[in-house]
């Protein structure tokens, strides 16, 4: 087996765990911001308190293996 596989193998068992944990913490850390920007005083004017919370549970991060973070 040449080292190329051996890579290739080793990186097969890592574990995908830190991109979840910074993907949520980065998710949490936008709804935060946003939550405290004048957008969200906005938001719920024009959707409604309810309706803004549902819109910002669905913003989340989403890291990509190789992309820069």
């Amino acid at each position: 087996m040449g080292k190329g596989a051996r890579l290739k193998k080793s990186r097969k068992k890592q574990k995908p765990g830190v991109d979840k944990a910074l993907s949520d913490s980065m998710t949490k850390n936008f709804q935060n911001e946003l939550r405290n920007s004048p957008i969200w005083d906005q938001m719920v004017a024009q959707f409604g308190q309810e309706r803004a919370e549902q819109i910002l549970k669905e913003c989340k991060a989403e890291v990509k293996p190789g992309d820069k973070y």
